[in-house]
């Protein structure tokens, strides 16, 4: 690496990070905003993207979950003496962060390898090969990473609400596992899904009709 290189990785880094400051600085003119929720509007995906304005400059936004669940977002004076006790005991169930709207994750722990095999074929494989990203907040009572078989590729990712859990219990080029039992810094969705394309279900039926019509003619010229 030449030293024009380098210097110019360092000053895109520099740019980066000075972004993510700038987003997540207190502004001390306007009041943040945050995503706000609670009980079961927060399984409501006609209410996702409701916001709150915070009251006070120095507030916070925070989502509190009950385990992978979430049940509660918004500014945290202004959250339910329950969820501003989980916040302040450094429950892990209690997510801060202090960017506008910048509470629309799920758990920290919530992390599953996201990528789609036909643009990283690296994610056809298992293994660590790729690392997990923490994932959006969900809106169903559990939370699970996927493995799925497209056409002649995997996808794997975070399934966040019912209709896409029940569809992919369904499929039979799917497969659900739960984040909690991940293994160290991998993700539960790590392991390689059987393939089992159309082309190849076709192929198997027509070798097992074959076969069955070779029994019969055995029995018919015997």
């Amino acid at each position: 690496m030449t030293m024009a290189t380098a210097v110019f990785l360092l000053l895109c880094l520099s740019l980066t990070a000075a972004a993510e400051l700038r987003d997540s600085a207190v502004s001390t003119s306007s009041p943040r905003h945050c995503y706000s929720c609670e009980g079961i509007n927060c399984q409501r995906t006609t209410l996702q993207n409701a916001t709150v304005q915070c009251n006070d400059l120095l507030d916070i936004c925070v989502t509190v979950y009950e385990r992978f669940r979430v049940i509660e977002r918004g500014c945290l004076v202004e959250l339910s003496l329950a969820a501003q006790s989980k916040c302040n005991s450094q429950d892990k169930q209690c997510q801060k962060c202090s960017g506008e709207l910048c509470n629309d994750q799920g758990r920290i722990d919530f992390q599953c390898i996201q990528c789609n095999g036909s643009d990283d074929s690296k994610c056809n494989l298992a293994g660590d090969s790729i690392m997990p990203t923490q994932c959006p907040a969900p809106t169903s009572n559990n939370a699970y990473c996927y493995v799925k078989n497209v056409d002649s590729h995997q996808q794997r990712g975070c399934a966040l609400n019912v209709k896409e859990q029940q569809s992919c219990l369904k499929d039979i080029e799917c497969s659900l596992c739960l984040p909690e039992n991940a293994h160290g810094s991998s993700a539960c969705n790590n392991y390689q899904l059987e393939y089992k394309s159309a082309a190849s279900q076709a192929q198997q039926l027509l070798g097992l009709l074959l076969g069955m019509l070779g029994l019969l003619a055995v029995k018919i010229f015997d």
